[in-house]
């Protein structure tokens, strides 16, 4: 799919003075580069964004999924543009940049999103820009800075050189592939799974259920598989760990496929109408069976206030290489997809990853040592007090956990508050922030140092 460069800048007036993510504090015309060269990549690809509307996009995705605070989940962008697939970051903040993947993913005609050290000054001045074609020596880009937008070529250093090599500017890429648009639906002729976009290797098909099968066809990233069990059967093992599915795919190959790896499409079979026939002999009733014992409810997980602000990342697979899929928030709850025995010799084990479901449904690895066995207490059984240290000014109770925020409601001293989350190690503490619900039912922050 080729990439057409289409400039946009981060400060049009038509949007330089929107908030940019979840920062109220920034804006998309001071520090909107990084979503303007997004938007400019997916435009390359024929989608008509400005930064604006991708704003919204990746907003509307909840704080840690598209954004963290005004900061861009790289890998968010594949999932409102399924067809632009996020490969990787790499960073070079001491060091020279390479400048071989670059190089070869501009020979293939993929643009690469590139921060750049945009003054030789003392100290790094992060800019991002948006590299299409090499020049030469040199790279043709597409900067989000002016406005308007640059209407003739522009070269990485004949704006931002300074008589530094490209490998000195540099200082981040990111890489993003064009699978072309988001696939046609499946045919409604039964249950289908789709590799995900996340998947960046494939999937492989196999001769037998098991990862020692041998390798019938590795199926690309959104290919839909036609399940050949039935549904009742194929529907709860998808998304869980070592469970495998019998599927059909594109061409016609048949073998079976790890399900922790697929995702629903919410297709199934249409129920056949049946053929009457002619009345058979009713049945003999059978003896009644003993009930089976119902299954153990799913381990779960929570993840520790160790984390701090920067919350436990998701990852799409088993290791810190895997792609950032959202941030869980200290204290979430995360349902183990694994079994639990296998599980639970790995919580709190350095090293060790954990296969999980966030609240949103999210399925991917979190770091073991990072959580703690069982979910977090109810948040009705623990309460807190506003403290007389407030005086009679009273408590705000904010929009987010930081004093810049909205204040949605005033409490006096002595009003009880119902914890939102785990409390361990914030109440009295200066600059720790608690979520809560005060009575009148409104939910929302106090400071953790105002509170007993």
């Amino acid at each position: 799919m080729a990439f057409t460069p289409t400039p946009l800048s981060q400060q049009d007036l038509r949007w330089k003075n929107q908030q940019l993510g979840f920062d109220n504090t920034i804006t998309i015309g001071a520090d909107g580069c990084a979503l303007a060269c997004l938007a400019m990549l997916v435009n390359g690809y024929g989608f008509t964004e400005t930064p604006a509307t991708l704003n919204a996009k990746l907003t509307a995705m909840g704080s840690g999924v598209g954004f963290v605070g005004g900061m861009i989940v790289w890998g968010a962008l594949t999932r409102a543009f399924p067809g632009i697939v996020y490969r990787s970051i790499n960073l070079w903040t001491d060091q020279p940049a390479s400048l071989t993947g670059i190089d070869a993913a501009l020979a293939a005609g993929k643009p690469v999103v590139v921060q750049v050290d945009r003054s030789p000054s003392a100290g790094l001045q992060n800019h991002w820009v948006l590299l299409y074609a090499r020049q030469g020596t040199d790279y043709l880009l597409l900067d989000p800075w002016p406005n308007p937008p640059d209407s003739l070529p522009v070269t990485l250093s004949g704006r931002y050189g300074f008589g530094r090599s490209a490998a000195q500017v540099i200082t981040a890429a990111v890489w993003y592939d064009a699978a072309g648009t988001s696939p046609a639906a499946p045919p409604a002729d039964g249950l289908y799974v789709r590799v995900p976009y996340s998947l960046a290797s494939g999937l492989n098909l196999r001769a037998a259920p098991a990862t020692s099968a041998s390798i019938l066809a590795t199926e690309k990233t959104g290919a839909y598989l036609r399940c050949l069990e039935p549904d009742a059967v194929a529907l709860p093992k998808i998304g869980q760990q070592n469970q495998w599915l019998q599927v059909r795919d594109p061409a016609n190959l048949t073998g079976y496929v790890a399900a922790w790896y697929v995702e629903s499409t919410g297709t199934s079979t249409p129920a056949t109408p049946a053929t009457p026939s002619t009345p058979t002999t009713p049945a003999t009733p059978t003896t009644p069976t003993t009930p089976t014992t119902p299954a153990a409810p799913a381990l779960t997980v929570t993840v520790m206030q160790s984390v701090g602000s920067s919350g436990l990342r998701l990852r799409s697979q088993p290791d810190m290489t895997g792609n950032l899929l959202a941030l869980e928030p200290a204290g979430a709850a995360l349902t183990v997809v694994e079994a639990a025995e296998q599980a639970l010799a790995k919580v709190g084990v350095q090293g060790k990853w954990l296969n999980v479901r966030d609240g949103r449904g999210l399925t991917g690895y979190v770091a073991a040592w990072f959580v703690q066995a069982g979910a977090a207490v109810p948040a009705a059984a623990q309460t807190v007090t506003v403290a007389a240290a407030v005086g009679p000014a009273g408590l705000r109770l904010r929009e987010a956990p930081n004093a810049s925020s909205n204040t949605l409601k005033i409490l006096a001293t002595g009003t009880t508050l119902t914890l939102l989350e785990p409390a361990a190690g914030k109440v009295g503490v200066n600059g720790q922030w608690l979520k809560v619900k005060e009575p009148g039912g409104a939910t929302g922050y106090v400071a953790a140092w105002y509170v007993q």
